[in-house]
């Protein structure tokens, strides 16, 4: 407690009595206001500032908009200042040799009245070739990470997040994920069949009994930004041999998810649930599974994976 409130004072008047003087009085109640409510959420200074502390205001501000608590332009506002403060605080850490990262540089929040086209999302065949190059690259991590995004919607935050204590069987022996509580909500999704085989052998071949399941290179747990950067290895690689092949990320293999759900004739409803986001979101998609739907069969999901990946593993 003592070290928390020495951190809020070396922020008070190291940091924000210099950062406050070139603004004007409103907007340095402003941005008071909203470091105070940061600082409340977090239980932190915004110098200490951490991914998870970062990832928990961007929920809390997520899961205000979506009840109707907060405004979209207010949200924004925030994030704003946010971004803002933490990277004058970079830059002074930074320039007096100490360490510090500005996370809400990473977090954009998703525009909640943006209609999603299919030209906005990666086809099937594009999609089909970064499936294709990290298998031949016997990168299983990869392919079995796109695969939940793919399949199951899972956000980059949720699959960095799984650790083997999550996996369990419901009464019909099928594979499920138990996402711990959140904002008073935890949900179980059940897991396909094909992604379900697939977790269990990669699971069997990397020996992983306890504890997080997907870690970089370095041998640390799985950061967002490690995620969306393997996506980027295998679009770049794409890229050299189709100059015109789409940037995309994570969110949108993530909305193709949610598109192949729709299609296959899921409700809306029951797709906002097992993607743990509320209905009022889910009107982005109706054009995009309006302009495709003749395309796909009845099925839940319509887009299958194929274990390739573990071919020549053992």
């Amino acid at each position: 407690m003592n070290e928390t409130k020495n951190k809020n004072d070396e922020f008070l008047y190291s940091i924000w009595n210099f950062f406050a003087a070139s603004l004007s009085e409103k907007t340095r109640k402003n941005y008071y206001n909203v470091i105070k409510a940061y600082i409340k959420i977090t239980g932190h200074s915004p110098l200490e500032l951490t991914e998870s502390d970062t990832e928990k205001y961007f929920n809390d501000l997520t899961e205000k908009i979506q009840s109707k608590r907060l405004s979209y332009s207010t949200a924004l506002m925030r994030m704003s200042v946010m971004r803002t403060l933490c990277e004058y605080i970079r830059v002074r850490e930074n320039n007096a040799g100490r360490n510090y990262i500005n996370y809400f540089k990473d977090y954009i929040l998703p525009d909640e009245d943006k209609i999603i086209t299919t030209d906005k999302l990666p086809c099937e065949d594009d999609i089909s070739t970064i499936l294709d190059l990290s298998s031949k690259a016997g990168d299983d991590m990869a392919y079995m990470i796109f695969s939940l995004v793919l399949k199951c919607g899972l956000t980059s935050g949720e699959i960095c997040s799984m650790m083997t204590n999550f996996i369990l069987y419901d009464s019909n022996e099928c594979l499920c994920i138990h996402f711990p509580e959140k904002k008073r909500i935890s949900r179980i999704i059940k897991l396909p069949d094909d992604v379900s085989q697939m977790l269990l052998t990669y699971l069997e071949i990397h020996k992983i009994a306890d504890g997080h399941i997907f870690f970089n290179k370095r041998g640390t747990v799985l950061k967002i930004r490690d995620a969306e950067r393997l996506l980027k290895k295998y679009i770049s690689q794409a890229k050299k041999s189709n100059n015109d092949f789409p940037d995309f990320t994570m969110q949108d293999m993530r909305h193709c998810a949610f598109k192949y759900m729709l299609s296959g004739g899921a409700s809306e409803d029951d797709v906002a649930k097992y993607g743990g986001i509320t209905t009022k979101w889910m009107h982005r998609y109706r054009q995009v599974v309006n302009d495709s739907a003749k395309l796909y069969a009845a099925d839940y999901s319509t887009i299958s994976i194929k274990p390739a990946v573990y071919k020549n593993l053992s």
